[in-house]
């Protein structure tokens, strides 16, 4: 859903066969009574409220408690996006909801579940939401699964509804982690360069056919976000999903991916077919096009730089949230 208010939407990576009412904790260590007695009493009172949040983000306080108090999620993770000043991107806030129930259950809620966090978010204009089932994360913590152990850690814990609690990974595993991340974002980096490379061939044959710049071009910008979204999640994106649904995906990811083309070069990327219908075979100078290429590189630069700001954000220790 296009939403110049912030994204609301769910990332599923996976299902599990369990019983409605089974609970998976093994990923967690319970801190009961005895000798730190002390910090299992703390850690109660936390439980239901929101913990510390840094000044800079105190202004999602209200937001976060409306949520609390309407959703009841069990726990909820912000992660800071920083701004990209070199292309005038702003920040952005990732937050990460883990509702009650499973996949069916938030898809049955789904509309219900929208339209509150897009009350919530009229102010917040820079805020994306990815929004787990309880029960497949739970499970998926437990199976190590990369996105959600390398996200969901006690570092972006803003709010937790469970007297459980996370198990931080060792330091082996946050760098096996971020190769895997590192491996396949590198990969379709080429891949993309290549599809560039295709372009600019084209266009320095000088008068070329409209439809198949189109096509190079469309094809080029969703590789862009597969290259993200394939990167950072557990989705292999097809290439024939709209430019809107696959700049939802990335946009989950890497929120700076939000709204970066210009209104011209989007509703040229948007026509599709139309397009191609309209303009079948026509010949276009070269100089027509180069407007588009130029946006289309500087989307992919700030993706190569948010994703790098990202990966110093997850998994570098001296990084403070």
């Amino acid at each position: 859903m296009d939403d110049i208010h912030g994204s609301v939407g769910t990332i599923y990576h996976g299902s599990v066969n369990k019983s409605q009412n089974q609970r998976i904790t093994t990923n967690h260590i319970y801190l009961h009574p005895g000798e730190q007695s002390g910090e299992f009493e703390r850690w109660m009172r936390e439980i239901g409220g929101l913990l510390q949040l840094d000044r800079e983000y105190s202004t999602l306080k209200p937001l976060l408690d409306l949520i609390v108090a309407v959703l009841e999620p069990n726990r909820i993770f912000l992660i800071p996006h920083p701004a990209i000043e070199k292309y005038q991107v702003k920040p952005y806030v990732e937050i990460i909801l883990i509702l009650d129930g499973w996949a069916y259950d938030l898809d049955r809620n789904e509309p219900i579940v929208k339209g509150i966090l897009e009350l919530v978010c009229m102010k917040q204009r820079t805020v994306v939401f990815n929004i787990h089932s309880g029960d497949e994360w739970e499970a998926e913590m437990k199976d190590g699964y990369f996105y959600n152990v390398a996200h969901c850690r006690s570092k972006f814990l803003v709010f937790s509804g469970s007297p459980y609690r996370l198990e931080e990974p060792e330091a082996d595993s946050l760098k096996k982690f971020q190769n895997n991340f590192s491996s396949k974002f590198n990969n379709q980096v080429e891949i993309t360069e290549h599809f560039f490379k295709k372009c600019k061939a084209l266009l320095c044959e000088g008068d070329v056919v409209s439809d198949l710049v189109f096509t190079l071009f469309l094809s080029c910008l969703k590789q862009i976000y597969r290259m993200v979204i394939w990167a950072l999640s557990f989705d292999i994106p097809s290439l024939n999903r709209s430019c809107k649904e696959l700049e939802e995906m990335a946009a989950r990811v890497l929120p700076q991916l939000r709204g970066q083309l210009s209104k011209n070069t989007d509703v040229y990327l948007s026509f599709g077919s139309d397009y191609l219908e309209a303009h079948d075979g026509e010949i276009v100078g070269m100089e027509h096009y180069v407007s588009y290429l130029t946006e289309l590189e500087r989307l992919f630069e700030i993706a190569k730089i948010a994703f790098e700001q990202k990966m110093v954000l997850l998994f570098d220790p001296e990084e403070k949230v």
